[in-house]
């Protein structure tokens, strides 16, 4: 098993529902740079630790931050950050957010004046 822990300078935002507008449906822009800032640094971690995109993985996440989000849309976001990317070509972090994929979640919110996300990530090897 290969454990990789890294950090990500974002502040929390949860994951966004779909708006409806014009015959289509979007994702608020505040959302859409935020993904796009917490996709750009999990490429770098993913090349400068030399990963492929991960088959199967744990993860245990903590947030740092105000107490503004539910959980489950505060780890939604992260995971979605991580998802290949069709727009950029990127194979993506993680091949998906299934639970076959990641048999084992842990997240923990701590209050702080700083933002900012602690992430453990196990490869099962």
């Amino acid at each position: 098993m290969r454990e990789i822990r890294f950090r990500l300078d974002l502040p929390l935002m949860s994951k966004a529902r779909p708006r409806f507008g014009k015959g289509r449906s979007y994702l608020p822009a505040a959302y859409r740079d935020w993904k796009n800032q917490a996709r750009d640094q999990l490429k770098a971690i993913w090349s400068e630790q030399e990963l492929d995109t991960l088959q199967q993985f744990e993860i245990e996440v903590e947030a740092h931050g105000p107490g503004r989000c539910d959980a489950d849309n505060l780890i939604g976001s992260l995971l979605d950050a991580g998802l290949p990317d069709k727009k950029t070509t990127w194979a993506g972090a993680w091949k998906d957010d299934r639970v076959t994929v990641i048999p084992y979640l842990s997240f923990r919110w701590i209050r702080d004046k700083e933002q900012f996300w602690d992430v453990l990530v196990r490869v099962l090897i």
